[in-house]
Order: structure tokens, then sequence, then C-alpha cells
């Protein structure tokens, strides 16, 4: 399969992205990512954020230190507050989280379907093409990639390990996808 791969690509003068323009690109995309996030969070929302981290830090550097966590009845009502204030402050941490996962799968997702690329592709001269026709992805194969760049790309990093061992450096989000990633002239 990949030696027709390989002499497809070269009878249509299709040159396979380096692995380090697809490191600049997906630094580009984070950073925009970042970027996206820091403006459309209100400043009370960013405030939330910070005041659960806070919670956090207090909670489990010192209070843990300062009293004996036990059932006795007198720890009682300090554990229920200390339980209680660490599940508000996880729960903001997770929720915001959820938020900035969404936002990336949207944004890859939107790029890659309407331009083939996302900004820091575009920027570095890259883009995404499906492997078998060589035209831009489908729809669905557009919302798999970024659904799963997501999960073993930027959550775990594995996806992107595996390219180093791949002759096309396919990642395992361009493999689901029966995608690759090429240099656009």
């Amino acid at each position: 399969m990949d030696e027709k791969l390989e002499e497809d690509l070269y009878r249509e003068n299709i040159k396979i992205a380096p692995i380090p323009a697809r490191i600049g690109a997906y630094l580009i995309d984070m950073l925009v990512i970042l970027l996206l996030m820091t403006v459309t969070l209100t400043q009370s929302q960013k405030d939330a954020i910070n005041q659960a981290q806070i919670t956090i830090n207090t909670i489990t550097q010192t209070q843990f230190k300062q009293i004996q966590l036990n059932a006795t009845p007198d720890n009682k009502t300090t554990l229920e507050t200390l339980r209680n204030s660490l599940k508000d402050a996880f729960d903001t941490i997770l929720f915001y989280i959820a938020v900035c996962a969404g936002l990336e799968i949207i944004y890859n997702f939107f790029f890659v379907y309407l331009y083939g690329a996302t900004l820091g592709q575009i920027i570095v001269k890259i883009k995404i093409i499906n492997k078998t026709n060589f035209d831009t992805p489908t729809l669905h194969e557009c919302m798999k990639r970024a659904v799963v760049k997501y999960l073993f790309g930027t959550l775990l990093y594995i996806g992107f390990i595996i390219a180093f061992t791949d002759r096309f450096y396919r990642t395992i989000h361009d493999r689901v996808s029966k995608t690759i990633v090429i240099i656009n002239n």
C-alpha cells in the first residue's frame, strides 16, 4: 500500500511535509488557540480559573498539613468544606479544559475543511490532502482527524511520536482519517 502511495506521490510531483514544518505549524496553531482563549474569556471567567488554581494550591499545600484529616466529629465540618472547595475548583478547571478542547477541535476541523490547512500550516506552506485522491479531505475525514488529533496528539502526544517511524511522517490522526500532509506549492 505504501509503495503505491509513494508511486502516486512521485507521479503527481507531491512532496511530503517535513517534520520541522509540521512542528512549527503545530506551535503556531497552539499560539492561535491560546490567543483565541485569551480574547474570548471574560475577566470574570479568568478570575474564576485563577481562584480555582489558588484554592487547589492552598488546600493541598497548607490546610492538609495544619489539621488532622480524620472523620472525627470535630473535623467533619472542616473536611466537608475542603471537599466542597476542591470539587468546585476542579469543576471550574475541568469546564475550561473542555472549552479549550472543543475550541481546538473546532479550529482544526473548520480550517482543514474550508482551506485544507490550519493557520499554522498555511503560514509554513503545508497542507492536508486525502491520500487516495490528493484532494481536500471530506467533512467526515476532517472531523475524524480533528477529534483524533486532539485525543492522541494534543492530549497524549502519542499521535505525534509515530510520525517519526513512518516514511510519510503520518501521525495517528493522519492514518485514521486517511490523510497526508504535503508541501503546498
